[in-house]
């Protein structure tokens, strides 16, 4: 396994934060909170799992001759089927919320948009912006 990137990181951060809004802002609504709760989880680790397949398929494509779009695309059905898969087998699992899963899934997306904010937050951890200026 490869390091990660700091983009990588970033995303994971922020697939984390929304993880916890998400088991905060909705562990008062469902019946069995137990599985939402858990639902949630598992979603939130299979969108990082989701955000190191794309590094790891966009790195592939790029040392690909010739086929970069098939590759992505084949990356692309993997990561809806497996998606799809998890959601399907939750709903027949008495003890997986599917909505709770989807949710959490959906925090690569929320994870997406807060990388930029995440970024400036981290580098200054990273004193990336020291280094920018002194070049």
């Amino acid at each position: 396994m490869t390091k990660p990137s700091n983009t990588l990181v970033e995303l994971w951060i922020g697939n984390g934060v929304f993880a916890l809004v998400a088991l905060a802002a909705g562990i008062w609504f469902p019946e069995n909170k137990i599985a939402y709760v858990l639902g949630v989880l598992l979603g939130a680790l299979i969108s990082m799992y989701l955000g190191y397949h794309m590094e790891r398929s966009i790195q592939r494509a790029l040392s690909a001759e010739g086929g970069a779009e098939r590759v992505m695309r084949f990356s692309t059905l993997v990561r809806y089927g497996m998606v799809l898969l998890v959601i399907i087998i939750s709903v027949y699992v008495s003890f997986l919320n599917p909505i709770g899963i989807f949710i959490g899934v959906m925090g690569l997306k929320v994870a997406a948009y807060l990388q930029p904010f995440t970024h400036k937050i981290m580098s200054r951890f990273r004193k990336e912006e020291e280094d920018i200026e002194a070049k």
